[in-house]
């Protein structure tokens, strides 16, 4: 814990106290079920502090990402990643494009709104399969959101939804590690990422590292349905909570 008054980009010792709880969550989500990284540490981390989403978020999530993936890239089929980068080429450009359309002060409430339409879509009962077209379509979708909001997850999810477990952790790590490069790249290049914002995300790399460390153990245990129960009602209340800010 900080000594009092003392600061770390604006974070106090509480705070940063809940942003790693946050990014150890968030981690083991992520390494157990194959999904659910973003939407549970984006909203979670809108509430500590808007500074963190979606760029300095963005750049940790990478680093979940390659761990998740080392060791793993046997099971993944290459023409996927390839269809799914073509879109998330496309879509990425076109979110990060909006941005610049909206107020900075009205972006909790925009996260908010975007967390609760990938949660409906999570639970829609839509029917996707794994192949190019609705790859290369969820993922122009994806990317729009996750350009806007750095939240990519639940359509791709529902193309994968019938995969195997190990397939979808493989294959959706990989596909997530283009997913926040290209957000990385474009918010760099139009200048929404700057150099404190990678030194912000030095703050969300102790989480992470617990994390890691702690997926073996909770993977073995976890209870895959309640976990996704439990990432959703935390992903709703937290968006309910950035729209009445």
């Amino acid at each position: 814990m900080l000594p009092d008054g003392v600061l770390v980009f604006g974070l106090g010792g509480a705070e940063l106290l809940a942003i790693t709880a946050i990014m150890v969550l968030a981690t083991l989500i992520q390494m157990s079920i194959g999904i659910g990284l973003s939407l549970c540490m984006m909203p979670l981390l809108a509430l500590v502090s808007p500074s963190l989403v979606p760029g300095p978020a963005a750049l940790a999530a990478f680093a979940v990402m390659i761990a998740m993936v080392l060791g793993k890239t046997r099971l993944v089929v290459p023409s996927d990643i390839g269809w799914g980068s073509g879109g998330l080429l496309v879509g990425t450009a076109i979110g990060v494009a909006a941005l610049f359309q909206i107020d900075p002060a009205s972006l909790p409430r925009v996260f908010g709104v975007l967390i609760l339409v990938a949660v409906a879509l999570s639970l829609s009962g839509l029917r996707l399969s794994a192949r190019p077209r609705d790859i290369a379509g969820a993922s122009v979708l994806s990317g729009i959101m996750g350009g806007m909001s750095g939240i990519h997850g639940p359509l791709i999810g529902l193309v994968y939804a019938r995969e195997s477990p190990a397939r979808v952790r493989a294959t959706l790590g990989l596909y997530w590690m283009v997913a926040y490069a290209l957000l990385i790249v474009m918010h760099v290049g139009s200048g929404r990422l700057a150099a404190v914002d990678l030194a912000r995300a030095l703050v969300l790399l102790p989480g992470i590292g617990i994390g890691v460390l702690l997926a073996p153990q909770v993977a073995a245990r976890v209870d895959g349905r309640r976990m996704r129960i439990g990432l959703y009602v935390i992903a709703v209340v937290s968006a309910l909570a950035l729209l009445a800010r």
